[in-house]
């Protein structure tokens, strides 16, 4: 609650300020998503203020969508912008400037059959794996399951860069070109890990884009799993009808 101030002695409203207040907090990134906010009562008595004034405060902030309010549970802040792209152009994030990619884990991994069948290997084959999380406006927008077959990309170790875009990685490494991509959509609810990872709630919906990276020779070059927090993400698809 230090992140309140409020000055008696000059004539701004007392729940601008309140609101003021928590709002820089969120700008200034002290107070995140899912961040609990003090209650109605826990202000009133620490600053001696009206309750008609916070709940004046609490009132604007949720027509700013910057907090909600959960019944039962309190008041939380939710300042997370949507991400809403058509479903063939999803990976559009990749080239936005202002978004973070923050890989986490790199591996060299063997006998994963759900894979090794998306990406059409043997079974003694050998394969890259890479987990990462996209950041935009410093909240998740997704957490990323990047696999590629190792016969495909030798020495990436060396040639590694972390935090590199997908697209990147296999065309400008390798003289690989992307031919198209198979995406398949489906929803599901977030385990306990993934839901720390995208900062929303365990049990809470998730979208999973999976993605079969393809050359011109059909080959598949890479294999791609996205978690996308469903109250954040949105997606649309656009049929063409034959003439």
């Amino acid at each position: 609650m230090d992140y309140i101030f409020i000055d008696k002695t000059v004539k701004t409203s007392i729940y601008k300020q309140i609101a003021s207040s928590i709002k820089d907090a969120i700008d200034g990134g002290r107070l995140t998503y899912n961040d609990r906010l003090p209650t109605e009562k826990e202000i009133c008595e620490v600053f001696d203020v009206s309750q008609t004034a916070v709940k004046m405060a609490y009132q604007q902030l949720i027509d700013q969508a910057m907090i909600k309010r959960i019944k039962g549970k309190g008041t939380f802040v939710t300042n997370r912008s949507l991400y809403h792209q058509d479903l063939m152009n999803v990976y559009h994030f990749e080239f936005q400037p202002e978004n973070e990619i923050k890989d986490i884990m790199f591996a060299c991994v063997d006998d994963e059959y759900i894979i090794n069948r998306m990406l059409k290997m043997e079974k003694e084959d050998t394969f890259f794996v890479i987990h990462r999380i996209v950041k935009s406006h410093q909240a998740p927008l997704l957490y990323q399951h990047i696999y590629l077959p190792e016969k495909m990309y030798p020495k990436l170790k060396k040639k590694y860069t972390p935090n590199t875009g997908v697209f990147s990685l296999i065309q400008d490494l390798y003289p690989y070109k992307i031919h198209h991509i198979q995406n398949t959509f489906s929803p599901a609810i977030a385990s306990s890990a993934e839901a720390q990872l995208l900062h929303i709630l365990p049990g809470e919906a998730i979208y999973l884009i999976r993605s079969q990276i393809f050359d011109s020779e059909e080959r598949v070059m890479g294999y791609i799993v996205n978690y996308f927090p469903g109250e954040f993400s949105s997606f649309e698809v656009t049929v063409h009808a034959k003439p």
